[in-house]
């Protein structure tokens, strides 16, 4: 390997199992404070030196699990490949292992790890590798073995709801990618029974989080100006937030950081401390350090948490220089793009009713033309028609509005895509899905009353 395990090749002995465990555990406990800080590669670095090169397997999971948790992929998976190249094998690894290939784009070897992880007994219901495998691709053949391979597992009395509640939804996603629409709305209707056992949908904890957001924040006081532009991508879940983010991220002197928590968690912290401006402080200090980070410097870091809508007077306080781009797209098809997806978050509970959609997207129509009365000209809209129908043109507004410099489309970085949209994210920009819900209306008499 390359990176910081070199240091084990040669010198002294391999540590016992016992010892590389409780080394490992030990680094990850610091190195989740350094994670805090918004110090990830430091934070990595302190679990890879207490790595011992010949580990067990459960060591290894740890680790790199911690990593991947971290936000650095590539070396999670880097680790993971070191231990699978020496023989080190566990079904958990080989899951952890394809989901990192999945999330950096490598589909086939993501497709390969997952189903040695099945094959070898990896528990279901921990890692839902079955489900993952239908968005390693879109199908073109009714045939496929992994349509089997769905239903099969959809029998198995040891799955729990939620488990079979994703393969239903991968199944559903199968069928409609072959054109059986009809067993597409089956499959999904299953899956929102299953995902319902779990409970219903906070509605209560939404109309309140939308109030909240309306609610001012005073601004940090002595605010210097960052030396980089946070930009917020925000809208809508399945309104082009991971496409849009995928594309500004590759432009060479701007970074896609993915779905941050911190500004929703700061913006929950100080909710309880108004007016307290040393606290509010320390808030724009960890918020700017968790967009920077402590890679190589750019001038521009993304978030593209789209909830971070509930929190934009937060952001508009800790960041003046701060810049939202919040996507927009066609309510119907929004709508249904959500209902046939599977979620695991608890906020998104308000995907298995339309009603509950429906009142979702009101309420965010309602945040959108109350944030860009505050924002003014530091938001810029991006409806998710035009962005397929003409990227080049939509891109080249969004890159003016930011104020990045003119650089031609780089490709894609081995960065990593976490969100529902990995597949299609990574594939060449298409009208696919404009459409698409037309062809359900018929089928499903909600989606027409949305």
């Amino acid at each position: 390997m390359t990176h910081d395990l070199a240091m084990h090749a040669a010198g002294d002995p391999p540590q016992s199992r016992a010892a590389a465990s409780e080394a490992v555990a030990a680094a990850i406990l610091l190195a989740q404070e350094l994670r805090w800080q918004g110090r990830p590669d430091a934070a990595c670095d302190a679990v890879l030196a207490a790595y011992p090169l010949a580990a067990d397997p459960e060591t290894v999971y740890s680790a790199a699990l911690f990593i991947k948790q971290t936000r650095r992929e590539a070396r999670a998976f880097e680790l993971c490949e070191d231990a699978l190249s020496r023989g080190i094998r566990a079904p958990r690894l080989l899951a952890l292992h394809g989901s990192l290939a999945q999330a950096l784009g490598q589909f086939e070897c993501a497709r390969e790890s997952l189903l040695a992880a099945w094959r070898e007994g990896v528990d279901l219901n921990e890692w839902q590798v079955l489900p993952a495998l239908a968005h390693l691709q879109r199908y073109v053949d009714a045939s496929h073995p992994d349509r089997e391979i769905l239903l099969r597992a959809l029998q198995s009395p040891e799955l729990l709801p939620r488990t079979r509640a994703a393969l239903a939804f991968a199944l559903g996603k199968f069928y409609d990618d072959v054109g059986n629409h009809v067993s597409a709305v089956a499959a999904w209707r299953e899956a929102h029974a299953l995902a319902l056992s779990a409970g219903p949908w906070d509605r209560a904890k939404w109309v309140l989080d939308v109030e909240i957001a309306r609610g001012a924040v005073s601004p940090a006081q002595d605010r210097k100006r960052l030396p980089f532009v946070p930009v917020l991508v925000v809208g809508v879940p399945r309104s082009g937030t991971t496409l849009l983010a995928d594309r500004l991220g590759r432009h060479p002197e701007a970074v896609n950081r993915g779905e941050l928590p911190i500004l929703a968690y700061l913006a929950e912290q100080l909710r309880a401390t108004p007016g307290d401006t040393v606290r509010l402080h320390a808030a724009r200090l960890l918020a700017a350090a968790h967009l920077r980070q402590d890679d190589a410097p750019q001038g521009w870091y993304i978030d593209k948490n789209p909830f971070n809508l509930l929190a934009l007077e937060t952001a508009r306080a800790l960041w003046p220089e701060a810049k939202v781009i919040w996507c927009r797209r066609q309510r119907h098809a929004t709508a249904l793009s959500l209902w046939t997806q599977s979620f695991a978050h608890p906020d998104y509970g308000f995907t298995h009713h339309f009603d509950d959609i429906a009142r979702v997207l009101d309420d965010c129509d309602a945040l959108l033309t109350f944030a860009s009365e505050k924002w003014g000209a530091a938001m810029h809209v991006v409806d998710y028609e035009a962005l397929v129908e003409a990227p080049e043109t939509t891109l080249a507004q969004v890159g003016d509005f930011l104020g990045l410099p003119h650089a031609a489309d780089q490709p894609s970085r081995q960065t990593a895509i976490a969100t529902a949209s990995l597949w299609q994210a990574r594939q060449p920009i298409h009208r696919h899905s404009v459409e698409r819900w037309m062809v359900y209306a018929p089928l499903i008499p909600e989606l027409g009353r949305i």
